[in-house]
């Protein structure tokens, strides 16, 4: 299955307007450019955002898992019913997925037209977990 925030940017660039390493602006000109500047502060609001979603999403986990109160038709219906406190938590937490992965894209593709690579960002933690270990 492909990640929903991939498609939500599909066939739109990004690009650092003052970055060598940003790329050249695709053709048509579908994008955002700006200055990486402006870029990386829309990167830094986009991971704060986007740690936020993650904590919301892990506290909405327990919305889904209700138990009625009772164990009668009423109870029943309003937590494992259609619109009930169950379907509405699973309807949340998909909602927060969708914000979730929207801006793991997004904070991809900043990091692509800034020249980042996660490989890098991947290498250097782990020499750094290497020199702690050593030392």
């Amino acid at each position: 299955m492909t990640d929903p925030g991939s498609a939500i940017f599909s066939g739109v660039g990004f690009w650092a307007t003052d970055t060598p390493s940003g790329g050249a602006p695709p053709p048509g000109g579908q994008g955002f450019a700006m200055s990486s500047s402006e870029m990386q502060a829309l990167l830094k609001k986009a991971e704060t955002q986007r740690q936020t979603i993650g904590e919301q999403r892990d506290s909405a986990r327990i919305l889904s898992q209700a138990h009625p109160p009772a164990e009668e038709p009423a109870s029943i219906q309003a937590v494992n019913g259609p619109n009930g406190v169950n379907e509405t938590g699973r309807y949340y937490q998909g909602h927060l997925d969708y914000q979730f992965n929207y801006l793991t894209e997004l904070i991809r593709r900043l990091r692509q037209a800034l020249g980042m690579n996660e490989e890098a960002d991947q290498q250097a933690a782990d020499t750094t977990k290497k020199r702690g270990t050593l030392e």
